[in-house]
């Protein structure tokens, strides 16, 4: 990929001077618009992404260094997914956001259980393929930044 044929995307702090960003108070309604209840805004989700892409390199930093003093690659992979997913589910407390029937406390089971099943996947694989470990903390978090951005942070909070 040329570096012409790729986007930039910049991020402005809040505190730019002249910027302000929408209210952290998001608007009641059950409509799942954009600003929903539960919804973040993009300053919000701005602070958290910077916040788990800190976290997640110095996860990454940690498992590397486990892997060079010794440590069995599966073992150091398994405590990495399952600490990073751990503090991402804590973080989306911020956001106020729970299952709030049935429905949705079911979905957000079988969403807490197939992650699992995927980070063990990738912990298994740590001996043979560690940058899947990485792979796997990318797309989590990925997953975890959009559902949070349309309002669906309760699939993901602890």
């Amino acid at each position: 990929m040329s570096h012409q044929s790729r986007a930039l995307l910049k991020l402005i702090p809040a505190e730019a001077e002249g910027l302000s960003g929408p209210s952290s108070t998001p608007t009641v309604g059950h409509d799942g618009g954009p600003r929903s209840l539960g919804c973040p805004s993009p300053v919000e989700m701005v602070r958290w992404r910077a916040e788990a892409d800190a976290h997640m390199e110095s996860a990454l930093a940690h498992f590397d260094a486990a892997i060079i003093a010794g440590q069995e690659p599966s073992r150091a992979a398994y405590t990495l997914c399952h600490g990073f997913m751990k503090w991402c589910r804590k973080s989306m407390s911020r956001f106020n956001a729970r299952p709030t029937n049935e429905q949705q406390k079911r979905e957000w089971s079988r969403e807490q259980a197939v992650w699992m099943g995927l980070a063990d996947l990738a912990a298994v694989d740590a001996p043979k393929d560690p940058a899947g470990v990485d792979r796997f903390l990318q797309i989590w978090l990925g997953v975890v930044h959009e559902a949070t951005a349309i309002g669906r942070s309760w699939l993901f909070c602890d």
